[in-house]
């Protein structure tokens, strides 16, 4: 099943509406979170089937539960696709997470 759910827990109000505007333009069904509000009322299910994108501020504030599909934190450095979490810089966030979502939601693998 390819990937079509994105949750967002961004800090920065800007940035996670960018993101939800693209994602949504993309075809992703995007939910988004405030920092600090907890992700518990988000059935197992449905994060054993979501990225969740972050950042270094939201992730402090509230730590998301293992079982998410995968995890990219916006943290200000670059990593290779393979790592979990993958880390993303927050600069050009918007092309960078666009570019990655749709190789993964063309593949037939995540994890």
């Amino acid at each position: 099943m390819p990937l079509d759910l994105v949750v967002l827990q961004i800090s920065e109000d800007d940035l996670r509406s960018a993101l939800t505007a693209k994602l949504t333009m993309m075809g992703f069904n995007v939910i988004t979170l405030r920092r600090g509000q907890l992700t518990g009322g988000l059935s197992g299910s449905t994060i054993e089937q979501a990225v969740l994108i972050t950042d270094d501020e939201a992730l402090a504030a509230c730590s998301p539960l293992p079982g998410w599909l995968q995890v990219i934190l916006l943290n200000g450095s670059s990593g290779d696709v393979t790592e979990r979490p993958l880390r993303l810089s927050g600069r050009d966030a918007t092309r960078s997470v666009g570019e990655v979502l749709a190789r993964w939601h063309n593949s037939s693998r995540l994890k």
